[in-house]
Order: C-alpha cells, then structure tokens, then sequence
C-alpha cells in the first residue's frame, strides 16, 4: 500500500512507483471514442460489465487501458507520458486510477478481475423511468432483435412507409371522421370493448420495443434486457440499449426511430385489419396509438423524441446540462464549463431546447396547482361514482364492465397522481441544491 498523503491530492512519486496498477474489472470492455460528440473534445466510451456506459477523458481512457495487474505506476505514468504527450508521474497516475476509476467500478478489488462488492449506481435523473424489472433476459431479446432486424433493410422501410401514407390517406378521405363517430358511439354503448382496445396498444408497446432493439443489433451494437417501469406514475415498458453509444450518429438515431418505425408497422396492420371487419375498437386502438405515436416525439419529457435530439447534437443527458444552460444565461455570469466544452452550435440548440422546455414544465405545474383546488373535488365524485358503478357490476355478474370501471378508475387518478410525484420530485431536488449551494458558500468562506 501507499503511504498515507493528503486527500486529494497525488501521492508522492515514491511511495507508489513501483506497485502495481490493478486490473480491469473482468468484462469491462474499451468501446472507444464517442462518434458524433457535440463535446469540442470527444469523450471516450467504457462499458462496464453491468452494461452501464461511461464516458471518460482521454487521459483517464488511456489509463484505464494500461490496467493489465503487470505494469507498476512507474511504466503506466511512462507510457501515458508518450501517449498523451505531457509529463505524468506515477503518483499523478495512482491519484487518477484511486480517484476517478475505481469510484467508477472499473477496477478490480483482486488480480482475478474481480468487482467491487458495491459497484456505483447513476444519479437519480430528473424524469427517468423508475421501479425497472426486466421481464425477458438478454439471450431472448437477441433472437427476437435477429428476428425482426431485416425490417431495417432500406427497401424494405421504404415499401412499409409508403404503404402506410397510402393506407392512412385513403382511411382519411374515405369517410374517416364520419366512421370515428360512428365507432364512438359504438364504443359508448359496448364498453366492454374497451377492454379489446387496452390489449391491441399493450402488444404495440411490446412491439414497440422489440423496433428499438433490433435497431440497434441492426447497427451492430448488442440489445440489453426488456422489461416494465414506472414513468411518472404510469406503467411503461423499456427495453435496454445503452451498448448503442458505440455506433455513429446515424445508427444511434436508426435506434431511437426504430420504435417509431415499429409504430408504422403496427398501425399498418390495424389498418389492414379494420378495413374488411369495420371493427370499432379497431379504428380506435388506430387513433389512440397514432396519438401516441406523436406525442412520443416530444423532446420535452424522456420519450423517443428527446434521444432522437440528443442524439442529433451528440450529448447524452440533455437534462444534465438544464443547471448549468441556466447559471451561463444570468447576466453578468461566465458560461459554466459544461457549457464551455460543448461546440458553439450544440450549445445554442441546447439553450433553446431548455428556454422551451421549463416554460413547458412550468405550465403544468402552475396549471396543477391552480386547478386542483377546483378539479379534485369533482374527480373525487367521479371516482366515488365509478367505484359504486364497479360494485354494481361486480354483484351482477357482469365482470366485462367491471373491468372497464376499473380501468376509469385508473385513468381518473393517474394523472394527479403523477403530477403530484412529479412536483414533490422537483421540489426534493431543488432543496438538495439549495443544501448543496449553501455548503459550497459555508466552505468558501472558511
């Protein structure tokens, strides 16, 4: 072991110059630089062997390649030396690989390769997917991504895009709004087909899903595991494919649109089956996921939409960067060095992207707290109407309509519910910065 030296600080040269430096976790693999960086300086990609990506300097990258157990810190500082073309001495190299990469959990705790018994979770990120259980393993993902990876074939997107601008014009001007009412009515007076209507959207989700994974094994990266979450408050399904940051921009956005593209396909093929049976719960599931379809381009909240723009400009977690876009745009004030180390014009899609998306926040949660007051009460009569209503159709035998009732119920308390959790967290994360500024301030001014 090193002597003991002050924290934080490199050690001294000769206390650690002739230990050896540890080794890679086994199965952390060195993917390499990051393709389409809208950083001035690339970062460099390393992924554990959970599957969880990081980014890395080029100096900690080139260190974490030197981690054989072999070498001491003498020979690594010497050939980061030649490599980075700077002066790097031994303690400097320890300082990095004690400081930097074994916080990361990509260093071993023996000379097996062996991890760290507690290996670093990522920061809790503002409007991520929470509560994940994968459902289906990474093996079974692979053949159902090597399944439908042909639908990438560029004919083939082409012929499916085509077809379904023809199906959904001519379901349009044939009668198309006269045919959603008359499907409402439909719905209205069979409720229980309602029931059609949540099945045929929770198997285009799925189906959703298997788009983004076959997209990214399409590109050559490796689809992780699939499973349920909890977005906001609402149940949603997820399906893992960090590995493809190790494509070019253009097969990371393949991967983004590629559950938008399974979306296609799937309104696709309820087009093809409403138009011989005229099924009402057919046309609506149609609407609802075409609906849906729209609303997951949104680059406000974590949907496709906001990959497809992070993507696009090359920053990972635009949602990191809100903190620091806001300190650069105070008059008076530096531009923060996150800001600093983005490309001139990535950082001004970046700053519109968050002057638009706070209103946008703020809107619901000014509109949450202005009409609850006069809303909740009347859910609440709803909710006790529809549980009587639940009660009814239970004693009568009719389980359809009470499975209907339910799923009122649901979508009745849902959304408050989700507004709520997403204020209080909001609310925690702005009383941690305050927490965090004012010990910045206490420290700064001892």
């Amino acid at each position: 072991m090193a002597a003991p030296h002050q924290a934080g600080s490199p050690p001294a040269d000769e206390d650690v110059a002739h230990l050896p430096v540890p080794a890679l976790v086994a199965g952390t693999e060195l993917i390499g630089r990051y393709q389409g960086s809208g950083h001035r300086e690339a970062p460099y990609l390393v992924r554990r062997r959970d599957g969880q990506v990081l980014q890395l300097s080029h100096l900690l990258y080139l260190a974490a390649a030197g981690l054989d157990g072999r070498r001491s810190f003498a020979e690594l500082a010497a050939r980061l030396s030649g490599e980075s073309e700077r002066a790097i001495t031994a303690g400097q190299v320890f300082f990095l690989v004690e400081n930097r990469l074994r916080p990361a959990g990509i260093v071993a705790v023996s000379e097996s390769g062996a991890p760290p018994e507690k290996i670093p979770k990522g920061r809790d990120r503002l409007l991520a997917l929470k509560f994940r259980v994968a459902l289906v393993p990474e093996r079974t993902v692979a053949v159902i991504a090597r399944i439908f990876q042909p639908l990438f074939w560029p004919p083939v997107v082409i012929a499916v895009l085509a077809a379904f601008v023809f199906a959904d014009v001519r379901l349009a001007v044939n009668g198309g709004a006269e045919q959603v009412v008359a499907g409402a009515k439909e719905l209205l007076n069979r409720p229980e087909q309602m029931l059609l209507v949540l099945g045929v959207l929770i198997v285009s989700g799925m189906f959703h899903e298997c788009g983004h994974v076959a997209a990214c094994r399409y590109g050559g990266a490796r689809p992780g595991a699939m499973g349920v979450g909890i977005y906001l408050v609402w149940p949603a399904m997820y399906s893992t494919v960090t590995d493809s940051y190790r494509l070019s921009r253009g097969g990371r956005l393949r991967t983004d649109l590629g559950g938008i593209y399974f979306n296609v396909i799937a309104m696709l093929v309820m087009i093809a089956a409403y138009a011989p049976t005229g099924s009402a719960w057919l046309l609506a599931a149609f609407l609802a996921w075409q609906a849906t379809t729209f609303w997951q381009l949104l680059p406000s909240v974590r949907f496709d939409g906001y990959y497809i723009l992070s993507d696009l400009v090359g920053v990972p977690d635009l949602f990191d960067r809100m903190g620091p876009v806001l300190r650069s745009l105070l008059p008076g004030r530096r531009p923060h060095p996150r800001v600093q180390e983005l490309k001139p014009w990535v950082r001004r899609v970046i700053t519109v992207w968050v002057v638009l998306v706070i209103p946008f926040m703020a809107y619901w949660i000014i509109a949450f707290l202005l009409l609850a007051p006069h809303v909740l009460p009347t859910v609440w009569q709803a909710l006790v109407l529809q549980w009587n209503g639940v009660g009814a159709s239970v004693r009568a035998g009719d389980l359809a309509a009470a499975a209907v009732g339910v799923l009122r119920l649901a979508l009745l308390v849902l959304p408050w519910a989700g507004l709520a959790l997403v204020l209080t967290n909001l609310t925690r994360q702005l009383v941690r910065a305050i927490r965090r500024w004012r010990a910045r301030r206490v420290s700064a001014s001892r």
